[in-house]
Order: structure tokens, then sequence, then C-alpha cells
């Protein structure tokens, strides 16, 4: 299996454009109206590829936020 996150990423999602721009080029489309299937296909395909990633790896793909310090500030109540 892949070690690297990002190159895994790169990968499913150079595999799903892929196919998609292939079945896309297969519907003799004109080229003004591409954009409006390309655009939604792409964003989808991100989605989809994020999501598939996550089930390979087998951890949700997150980021984490570092733990707040606390505060003294104005508001704060001790």
């Amino acid at each position: 299996m892949l070690k690297s996150l990002a190159l895994r990423r790169v990968l499913i999602y150079f595999a799903l454009s892929s196919a998609g721009v292939a079945v896309v080029s297969q519907l003799d489309l004109d080229q003004r109206s591409a954009g409006v299937i390309y655009v939604p296909m792409f964003i989808g395909i991100y989605v989809l590829s994020r999501w598939i990633e996550a089930k390979v790896s087998g951890s949700p793909v997150t980021t984490t936020t570092p733990e707040k310090a606390p505060s003294k500030g104005f508001l704060e109540k001790s």
C-alpha cells in the first residue's frame, strides 16, 4: 500500500478524473456547454476521492487544531 498520503490522493484523483473526462468526451458535447458538465463533475470527483482515500487509509481525514491555551481575557471568570 502507498505510504505517502499526498501521492495516494493524487493517484486516486487522477484515476477518477481521467475516467470522468473519457466519459464526457464520448458524449459529443458542444465546447461551450462542456463547462457546465466539467465543473460539477470535478467537484464530485474531489469529494469522492477524499471519501475513497479515507476508506483506504482506515482513519478519517481531518485537520487537527492545536489545543486552545487558557485565555486570561476580559470575559473569563476565575
